[in-house]
């Protein structure tokens, strides 16, 4: 399944929407997708542990603590802080494509 999301930067950024493209690879948890966006493109793999939900961008050597796939803020922070060799835009671009991925989520819990 593929889905089309659009990423909202900052406004100091140009320009400050942007396309992602998510490639669902895995659609039960944990989830695994590809996502491309602004030329970068990262093999995510998200879901639910016993103490909370977690990411890891394997090809990137990237894994932390989330928030929750929807807590934009919150999640934006957690990479910000602990991947500083991530550009800002890439951090929108993933954490905007975990927003998507929680949405497609719940629409498939209320239509099951």
């Amino acid at each position: 399944m593929k889905l089309e999301y659009t990423c909202i930067g900052t406004p100091e950024m140009k320009p400050i929407h942007w396309e992602g493209h998510i490639k669902l690879l895995r659609t039960s948890d944990p989830y695994e997708m590809e996502v491309t966006a602004r030329g970068s493109c990262f093999h995510i793999l998200c879901g639910r542990h016993k103490y909370g939900s977690f990411v890891c961008i394997p090809n990137w050597n990237i894994g932390t603590e989330l928030a929750g796939l929807s807590d934009s803020f919150w999640n934006q922070e957690r990479l910000t802080t602990y991947y500083p060799e991530l550009s800002r835009v890439d951090v929108i671009s993933i954490v905007d494509s975990l927003a998507v991925l929680n949405e497609y989520i719940s629409f498939q819990r209320e239509a099951g």
